[in-house]
């Protein structure tokens, strides 16, 4: 099924094509869920982690970019930004192997490609002066390093928010940079 989007579309790249062919061939699996627990000791402020991860939502055009099917083929675009109330559970008196069990659930539930959003963020409390986020992003949009960026500039916007300070993280480049480069290379001498 084709659908109409008034954003600008791009192919996915040669990488995101190969995610793409394992996800068909897999589809309903974890196979390319990305998932980090980012922890936090000391005062929790749920608060300044849900201004955090919009502040992040809104900054980095690559968590908006959202993935349909156009004349047959996927592509993608970026979403506008929607401010977004994550969930917060409370783990308290679940201890560590109940937070565990959540966190590879979470882990295993597949994220949908097509026409949402391609992230999960999930707060968590484990006792009166400790939580943090659950982190799932879809290998469509990120990797190992990019989760590990996104898990830094989480820490860094909460640590100044807490502190006090006016955090306004620094916009991300889009995909369309590196879609744009590809799509260079591939017309280019070297390619050949």
């Amino acid at each position: 099924m084709s659908e109409t989007v008034q954003y600008q579309t791009w192919p996915l790249s040669f990488s995101q094509r190969n995610i793409w062919d394992l996800e068909r061939a897999v589809e309903g699996t974890s196979i390319n869920n990305i998932s980090t627990t980012l922890r936090i000791q000391g005062r929790v402020d749920f608060a300044l982690l849900q201004k955090t991860l919009n502040l992040l939502i809104e900054k980095d055009p690559c968590l908006r970019s959202r993935i349909i099917i156009k004349e047959g083929e996927p592509v993608w675009y970026t979403s506008p930004y929607v401010r977004e109330n994550f969930p917060i559970y409370d783990f308290s008196g679940a201890g560590e192997k109940g937070l565990k069990v959540w966190e590879d659930t979470l882990t295993r539930e597949p994220i949908p490609v097509l026409r949402s959003p391609l992230y999960r963020f999930v707060l968590f409390r484990t006792g009166e002066h400790s939580g943090g986020v659950f982190i799932k992003i879809h290998h469509i949009i990120s990797d190992g390093w990019s989760q590990a960026l996104v898990c830094n500039r989480i820490a860094h916007t909460y640590l100044e928010l807490l502190y006090g300070d006016t955090a306004v993280p620094e916009e991300s480049p889009g995909y369309e940079l590196h879609i744009q480069e590809e799509q260079e290379y591939i017309g280019s001498r070297d390619y050949e």
